[in-house]
């Protein structure tokens, strides 16, 4: 077996192993860990608060460990999860409640930690809504139905919505939490990118837990409501489009930032580069970067997360190097 073979074999280890850790963690060990970072208390609204007809309404009361990750570990996973939420959720409850900067600080500082050491190789190998849409490849290569790529427009219309996605979601977290706006706009968009992100619907399913699937408290809500079921269905692209919730997920986008300056990055040798496009045409998000950058060093794309997929089928010896602060760990 070729070494960069096992590139796959490692990756599908690891995401099998973090799948059944973050997924069902709380049913395997259900004793909450404290944590030297201090635990946040909740401020108003809290996701415990609401009812079972509620979009927000958790099955669990806590999760396994109070950590926030930038990859999409979900609050609303069966009995609370393994890890407490992803880094959008982290962002926009705390600023809903104004926590104060010196609580936020320890939790901050790790989230920027794993961001700048590996960017958005998190998604590609650790998250578990990826998982399952690297499940869906499986089956559609299975059952020999084509691949079917996107436009660089396309491209770019998906990452753009993307970035607005986040910060409106983000804007809004801190709005509701002035006074004039009311309780009842704090209760119906608390928590507003969580309210419509596919893995609110099929995180606590996984783990036998009927989620709400619609919330007819508000016009805001049932609207969301709606929303939901309009990203689970785009979810599902993924069966013919690898890995399309990606291509617009707001916490992906939040380490995407990261991933140009993060210490574990995808390099390139251009005078090895024979233009040959297997990168092209095998990246499960479409990026064209690695095979249009013509000058070398580091080729890593906001939206690339270090699924090496590119480095795996690079037919250069040499071409495309993994490295981390500047040590190749493997190449083409």
């Amino acid at each position: 077996m070729k070494l960069t073979r096992k590139i796959t074999v490692t990756r599908r280890a690891i995401q099998i192993v973090s799948f059944i850790i973050l997924m069902y963690g709380a049913f395997i060990w259900p004793i909450h860990i404290e944590t030297p970072l201090g635990k946040i208390p909740g401020g108003t609204p809290r996701t415990t608060q609401y009812q079972r007809d509620r979009i927000l309404w958790v099955s669990g009361k806590e999760s396994v460990i109070d950590f926030y990750v930038p990859f999409l570990s979900c609050r609303f996973t069966a009995r609370g999860g393994f890890f407490k939420s992803c880094s959008v959720h982290f962002f926009s409850e705390n600023f809903t409640w104004r926590t104060s900067l010196k609580l936020m600080m320890p939790h901050i500082l790790i989230l920027i930690l794993l961001m700048v050491l590996a960017g958005r190789f998190w998604c590609g190998w650790m998250c578990p809504l990826g998982a399952i849409m690297d499940f869906m490849t499986w089956l559609r290569r299975l059952a020999g139905w084509p691949r079917r790529h996107l436009s660089p427009a396309w491209q770019r219309f998906l990452t753009n919505c993307g970035h607005v996605v986040l910060w409106v979601c983000i804007a809004v977290s801190i709005l509701i939490s002035f006074p004039f706006l009311g309780t009842g706009a704090n209760d119906s968009l608390f928590l507003l990118y969580c309210q419509f992100c596919p893995a609110r619907l099929i995180y606590p399913i996984l783990g036998g837990v009927n989620p709400c699937w619609y919330d007819k408290t508000t016009t805001i809500t049932w609207i969301l409501s709606l929303c939901g079921w309009t990203t689970l269905t785009l979810f599902f692209l993924g069966f013919v489009l690898p890995r399309f919730w990606c291509r617009v997920c707001a916490i992906g986008i939040l380490s995407g930032y990261f991933n140009r300056g993060s210490l574990l990055s995808l390099d390139k040798k251009a005078r090895a580069c024979t233009s040959c496009g297997t990168c092209a045409r095998n990246c499960p998000v479409d990026i064209e970067a690695v095979y249009r950058d013509r000058r070398g060093n580091i080729v890593t794309d906001p939206r690339c997360q270090l699924c090496l997929q590119c480095l795996e089928d690079c037919p250069e010896e040499g071409c495309l190097e993994l490295k981390f602060l500047g040590k190749r760990i493997i190449s083409s």
